[in-house]
């Protein structure tokens, strides 16, 4: 199998004569001695890296590329790599100042190189099928490998990529084009987006107050230099694992009704597209500013009126979000906040309270809870689209690093289950799968730490009397889910039957992907949540009397029985406000689309004949072509000498 990267200007593809790169002296080689230019590399994921690219291009050797990701020449780089830049979204950040833009504080990335927003100019595919990649390196070992410092002679293996796209340019460019009235309707690019996922603890019957909603927040998608070559294992798994099992914590409280509920609404956002300068987050605050959120409304209690419920930032009481909380050797989690808007008093007061919740709740769990220093902002996180909006909302982003990423492979194809923990136990019977280890011991901690904090938060400080505690069992099922097979027992449940039979056995892409392609991890998400925190009900009693307020769901239950859920958890667009305004050269908000392409991408493999037999063949093609003509014409001409004309006795039905 083959994933694509950059794009190709050419339709009839990129040809070239296969070259493997396991180490610089293969390099060396090509530039020295490489005289049947030009060349498609084989790398060794090991040697893919921006330099080694960039030098093939600039000396013009090279018309495409390939990256081994499969067996021995598939592991990840020891030193790290990632194709994101060293400062993450700091395009259209809160940052921008002399003290903070540009991350001079702190790079949060230094691993990346940007690959990702580079463009080469050829394509480049990833193969990660390992009879693929076995037969092109035996082709090459057999023709291509210069031994002993001999070079090679014909044929050469070689190798044609196709992977034409269709976009010109950039986005304003490829949106114009497709709006542009056109008799075959073509369609050059698509804004990236979904949707994101929301939901409330308890259904919200009244207008909140000023300041009353607990935002919990994680993000849902990744990114890779590899189209949907995206684990996202560290990068944004972790904390929507860790999310999804304090969400869990909340609602089985909630149906045991084993602790009242809070005095204030608790609130979870699932945002997606974050990967890609805050899609879902930037559109969520967007909406709340132009009272379109929640997108399908419905009348509560205003001041004894029924009326359509708006939620605005201004409504937001705190925000607590879980980013990259995967790793780290001790049970360590890193509270940061944003010094601009600490300089308010007020804002600043709340956010030591916040700070004080999540140490007296960490400590339920064997963690501890620790600030940066105080002038060090905030890393990538949604809670900066927020701030922008509203700076006295309080908000403090979880992480499992100080200041540099702990993540080597971030937004890169390596972030992946095997990075983030490495080796698993599995304990199995007939109904169930879990993973216990390290990974997943520390995802329960995290949960268990958010779960009391937002209750806390939520109940006016008061934490519960009973600690909740997250279910390890959950969060090793939604790690096995996440990272190895997406028809999992935990999702199949959380379907019905036949949707649940069509999950694929492989874990699912976290490429937030276009706006008009049906996300499953999204669809999976919302479900979650949705059966996380809602009410179980019997199939015979699945309706609801609000249908405006709560969302129903079936489900095959505990992994045998039919259920019904209903719930308070909701969809809204994630999609770019700069589409939605047609601002297509915004500075405001991002404006990522992704090309439109054929459907025969491809990589095909050949012996490449030398320039003098493919010049005696051609000519003998030549020769034989107009030897035909010749011979076509010499005998139409000749025809009634060299042909002896048939009499055709005439009908004797037609005489009579």
């Amino acid at each position: 199998m083959i994933l694509f990267a950059c794009f190709s200007a050419s339709m009839g593809g990129h040809v070239g004569v296969v070259h493997l790169i396991q180490s610089q002296d293969d390099i060396d080689w090509l530039i020295k001695y490489g005289d049947h230019s030009p060349y498609i590399p084989l790398f060794t994921s090991t040697m893919f890296n921006d330099t080694t690219l960039k030098v093939l291009v600039d000396k013009e050797l090279i018309n495409g590329a390939m990256v081994i990701f499969a067996g021995q020449h598939g592991h990840a780089p020891i030193d790290g790599f990632s194709p994101d830049v060293d400062c993450p979204n700091d395009r259209y950040g809160m940052y921008s100042d002399s003290s903070y833009g540009s991350c001079k504080k702190v790079k949060w990335n230094k691993k990346g190189n940007g690959m990702s927003f580079i463009s080469y100019g050829i394509p480049v595919f990833a193969l990660y099928d390992k009879d693929e990649v076995n037969e092109l390196i035996k082709c090459f070992n057999d023709n291509n490998n210069p031994v002993n410092g001999s070079k090679p002679d014909f044929p050469l293996c070689g190798v044609e990529l196709k992977d034409f796209m269709f976009a010109a340019k950039d986005t304003p460019t490829c949106m114009r084009k497709s709006q542009m009235p056109s008799p075959t309707q073509n369609q050059f690019c698509d804004p990236l987006g979904d949707y994101n996922v929301w939901g409330t603890l308890y259904p919200m019957m009244e207008k909140p107050n000023k300041s009353d909603i607990v935002v919990a927040a994680a993000k849902l998608d990744s990114s890779s230099f590899f189209h949907d070559m995206v684990h996202g294992a560290e990068n944004d798994a972790s904390g929507v694992i860790a999310l999804l099992a304090a969400a869990s914590a909340l609602g089985e409280m909630k149906r045991k009704k084993s602790l009242p509920p809070p005095a204030k609404p608790i609130m979870f956002t699932l945002f997606q597209g974050e990967s890609w300068d805050y899609i879902g987050s930037s559109r969520m605050v967007y909406d709340m500013e132009n009272k379109a959120f929640p997108p399908n409304t419905w009348k509560v209690n205003v001041t004894g009126k029924m009326e359509d419920l708006n939620i605005s930032t201004s409504d937001i009481g705190y925000i607590l979000e879980l980013n990259q909380v995967g790793l780290g050797t001790n049970s360590l989690l890193w509270a940061h906040s944003d010094p601009i808007t600490r300089a308010d008093k007020g804002v600043d007061s709340e956010i030591d309270k916040m700070f004080q919740i999540l140490q007296k709740a960490s400590k339920k769990a064997n963690m501890s809870v620790e600030k940066p220093p105080k002038d060090q902002p905030l890393p990538p996180a949604s809670l900066q689209q927020f701030l922008k909006s509203n700076k006295e909302i309080p908000g403090i982003v979880l992480t499992d690093h100080k200041a540099e990423f702990l993540n080597k492979y971030y937004n890169s194809r390596f972030d992946d289950a095997l990075y983030v923990q490495g080796n698993f136990s599995r304990i199995e019977n007939s109904s169930k799968i879990f993973l216990h280890n390290k990974f997943t011991e520390r995802l329960t901690d995290v949960a268990t730490t958010v779960a009391n904090a937002l209750y806390t938060l939520a109940n006016d400080g008061k934490a519960p009397k009973k600690p909740l505690k997250a279910d390890e069992d959950i969060v090793g099922h939604l790690v096995y889910c996440s990272f190895y097979r997406t028809d999992c027992s935990l999702f199949k449940s959380v379907f019905t039957s036949s949707i649940g039979a069509k999950l694929p056995a492989s874990p699912l892409s976290r490429y937030v992907s276009v706006n008009t392609a049906n996300n499953t991890l999204t669809f999976i998400t919302h479900n979650l949540l949705l059966y996380f925190t809602g009410e179980h009900l019997l199939t015979k009693s699945c309706s609801s009397d609000k249908p405006h307020v709560t969302q129903r769901m079936r489900g095959t239950g505990n992994y045998s029985d039919d259920i019904c859920v209903n719930g308070t958890v909701y969809y809204s667009v994630a999609e770019s406000p700069a589409f939605l305004k047609k601002e297509y050269d915004s500075t405001e908000y991002s404006t990522w689309a992704e090309s439109t392409w054929p459907a025969d991408l491809s990589v095909r493999m050949f012996l490449i004949s030398s320039p003098q037999r493919q010049a005696v063949t051609l000519a003998s093609g030549i020769i034989i072509t107009l030897f035909s003509f010749a011979l076509v014409i010499f005998i139409h001409r000749k025809a009634e000498l060299l042909f002896t004309p048939i009499d055709i006795p005439s009908n004797p039905d037609a005489d009579s």
